[in-house]
């Protein structure tokens, strides 16, 4: 019997859309009668300011970043000691194991109730200055460098993690490279309601990580592809490259143990690649933009971006053209579609070349020119500290910039 797939898919939509209109009636009625009881924390804020915010828990990104960016300023005094937070968690939970990690760290205070006190003061005036302040994943106070790392697994995760990675054929004590490639996978189908379609111009084809990967393996590592939900498998048959996303291994808490102790790790600019940032692991980024979100206060990085193709003018846009035209800080394709301009991935070679100047630079025998060092420069001379960058510490691939030094111009 053949079935309608878009009748089925509307059909599932609209059953969902109903749930969610139902959910949010039924919270506003719970808030409703919190009311009282946010009005009697009000009364009390001139001695104990009570405030309530999200863990952010459906984006692992978001849920990573936002929790640790509170401890960094906790840690730095930024907290009012007056300020008694509490967190909750979204109804989607993006990571168990992260979750099972914040939820025990004794600094934070996290309660399945506080969302019915966070809607109920929604509901009344100057309900601002009840929330705990909302993060940008951009470390805006130069704080991340200086804190300590604030995750810890347990004795149990590590046992079980190890026995895992031996189960996929990773020897004890093996270095081996996280790598993951944005597409389209994982909205899909954590959040099929929505259309996520402004965010394509931030997808890359996973082909094009092969060369890099046969490189790595050839180095001695194992590279293990992941993705909670992915679109196309890794076609590679070297044992050393795992697709970890595909092969019926991945579980919530590996997805955090490889990122926390990986060689380094490779990402897309994608909510996971937070995860080794936590751990202080050094993260090579390809394929990135917008460029003004290239994390430059991040020391251990590597970045490497899509050029923008000028339609019309069949030519490339400059580092200055990219900034002046906005282009620099788009976040939808439709911005990109309807100024002509095409973000073109990365060549297989360029991510080749700079996953390999990460594991020389990490090995101690990448040797530097000075030409790499005017290149680095010139880069980060269109850039101006401000609250994307508050620094500049991070690098971009040395041969990136030799074969593209026109960008500069």
């Amino acid at each position: 019997m053949l079935i309608n797939i878009t009748a089925l898919t509307n059909k599932v939509i609209c059953h969902l859309k109903r749930k969610q209109i139902i959910r949010v009636i039924w919270e506003q009625y719970l808030a409703f009668l919190f009311v009282p009881v946010v009005l009697l924390l009000r009364f009390i804020s001139p001695l104990i300011l009570v405030r309530y915010g999200s863990t952010m828990s459906a984006r692992i990104g978001h849920f990573a970043f936002k929790m640790n960016y509170y401890l960094c300023e906790k840690e730095h005094g930024l907290i009012d000691n007056k300020c008694f937070d509490i967190f909750y968690h979204g109804f989607n939970i993006s990571n168990y194991q992260l979750k099972k990690m914040w939820d025990r760290h004794p600094d934070l205070r996290i309660n399945k109730f506080a969302w019915l006190l966070y809607s109920a003061n929604k509901l009344l005036p100057n309900s601002e200055r009840y929330e705990i302040e909302k993060t940008d994943s951009v470390d805006s106070k130069n704080l991340v460098v200086k804190s300590k790392i604030h995750l810890q697994f347990t004795h149990d995760e590590i046992k079980e993690a190890q026995t895992d990675l031996r189960k996929m054929g990773i020897p004890a004590d093996s270095a081996y490279i996280g790598l993951i490639a944005r597409d389209s996978g994982y909205l899909k189908t954590v959040f099929p309601e929505r259309n996520w379609d402004y965010h394509n111009y931030r997808d890359s084809n996973i082909d094009n990580y092969v060369l890099a990967a046969e490189e790595l393996a050839a180095r001695g590592h194992y590279v293990l592809r992941m993705g909670a939900a992915v679109e196309n498998p890794f076609k590679t048959n070297n044992p050393k490259i795992i697709d970890y996303a595909m092969n019926g291994y991945r579980t919530d808490l590996l997805d955090i143990y490889i990122a926390a102790n990986c060689y380094f790790f490779i990402s897309t600019g994608t909510g996971m690649d937070e995860i080794p940032v936590l751990f202080r692991r050094p993260v090579v980024r390809v394929n990135y933009v917008p460029i003004e979100w290239i994390r430059g206060w991040l020391p251990d990085e590597i970045t490497i971006f899509k050029k923008h193709w000028l339609k019309d003018k069949k030519r490339f846009m400059t580092i200055m053209e990219i900034i002046e035209s906005g282009a620099g800080r788009w976040t939808y394709s439709e911005l990109f579609e309807e100024h002509g301009i095409e973000p073109i991935e990365n060549t297989p070679e360029e991510i080749r070349d700079v996953v390999t100047e990460m594991e020389k630079r990490l090995k101690g025998v990448w040797e530097t020119t000075e030409e790499d060092e005017e290149l680095q420069k010139r880069f980060w001379s269109f850039f101006k500290p401000g609250e994307l960058n508050p620094v500049f510490r991070s690098r971009i691939g040395a041969e990136f910039l030799r074969q593209n030094k026109e960008m500069l111009e």
